[in-house]
């Protein structure tokens, strides 16, 4: 069976001490990258992540309390 390290492909910066390379800027993401498809590409959506994301849009679109 595959180790995690050996499954997995980290980004070059993954690493990094710095922690502002680690953080996503979101103006840059709507700005350059349109619908998000590269974001999500590279992202691994948990169950957790998603239930988050779909209650988050919800609540803007105003259908949950």
């Amino acid at each position: 069976m595959k180790t995690v390290r050996d499954a997995c492909q980290l980004q070059d910066n993954a690493l990094s001490i710095k922690l502002s390379d680690q953080i996503e800027q979101l103006d840059e993401l709507i700005n350059d990258e349109g619908n998000g498809a590269a974001f999500f590409a590279r992202t691994f959506i948990t169950q957790r992540m998603q239930d988050l994301i779909a209650e988050g849009i919800a609540r803007l679109a105003g259908t949950s309390s």
